[in-house]
């Protein structure tokens, strides 16, 4: 991709978009800032603004929700995120103080965040840390410094699995499975259906051309949805339909419940395969198996 940091750019500026409704589903006061001109500029070219705003808050509200839980349920001690961008939970969530969040991405990426940001105090302790994950040495090298320092750790990978191919993912999957302090991995799922609708789409062959020359920049839609991940040591602990959180949340609108009742009718296994693979996802380590 030609320029990934704008891809993050992007991200921030649907997050401002969420949270300057008035029935706003969070709030991120940073995101405006952080997505800067380059993020409303494109926005706009992208087009199709509500449904691009409408699918980053569901996405943000069910990681949001089974990250907090998971915190206070399992006491997660640090958080490893994973292709960071600009994410600002650390300064949004109210976050235990002795919570040591990680966050992992591209120099360019988290120098603009930490200067955008210098002024700002996070819920709990923040390190950010500049490495190129495809640099796999170098990435075992890290995991293998956090893991004799915590004691459970999240993963997050929001937004970054989805740009892997499967040879690439399972590579990650199973470097992290080697940590046996690495408990949770926390991301979203699309499934192969979902994939190729998305890739049809106008504003994802925009996207394409902006950031990859035409090239699809959405690869990972495994046809095992989640037992995908089983082979490299993770199970399935949870999983949210993405459709279901958007009833969840009543941000479905007319045109998903158009757009469900049409496969439901007429392509009853299509419509099982988007919801039951098309969703966010928490795996849990598996010290045995197959």
């Amino acid at each position: 991709m030609n320029n990934i940091s704008a891809t993050a750019r992007l991200v921030a500026m649907y997050r401002a978009l969420e949270t300057e409704r008035p029935d706003a589903l969070f709030h991120d006061f940073f995101a405006r800032r952080l997505a800067g001109g380059e993020g409303a500029m494109m926005v706009e070219v992208l087009g199709a603004k509500h449904q691009g705003t409408t699918a980053m808050a569901i996405r943000t509200c069910a990681i949001d929700s089974m990250l907090q839980r998971l915190i206070e349920v399992d006491r997660i001690d640090t958080v490893l995120n994973l292709g960071a961008g600009l994410d600002t939970r650390p300064y949004r969530l109210n976050l235990p103080t002795s919570l040591c969040w990680i966050e992992v991405d591209l120099p360019e990426i988290l120098r603009y965040k930490e200067q955008e940001l210098s002024s700002e105090q996070p819920f709990c302790s923040v390190k950010r840390i500049e490495l190129d994950l495809m640099d796999v040495a170098a990435r075992r090298r890290l995991f293998a410094q956090i893991n004799a320092s915590a004691k459970q750790v999240l993963i997050i990978t929001e937004g970054l699995l989805s740009y892997l191919t499967e040879a690439q993912v399972a590579s990650l999957a199973n470097d992290l499975h080697q940590q046996s302090n690495f408990h949770g991995w926390l991301f979203e799922l699309a499934s192969p259906v979902a994939l190729q609708q998305i890739q049809k789409s106008k504003q994802q062959k925009l996207f394409d051309q902006y950031f990859a020359n035409g090239n699809p920049t959405f690869l990972f839609a495994p046809e095992q949805g989640t037992e995908f991940f089983r082979a490299y040591g993770w199970s399935v602990r949870e999983f949210r339909s993405v459709w279901k959180e958007a009833c969840r949340l009543k941000r479905h609108g007319h045109l998903i419940r158009f757009s469900g009742l049409l496969m439901r009718w007429f392509a009853k296994r299509t419509w099982l395969a988007m919801s039951q693979h098309t969703g966010f996802v928490l795996l849990e380590h598996c010290i045995h198996y197959l």
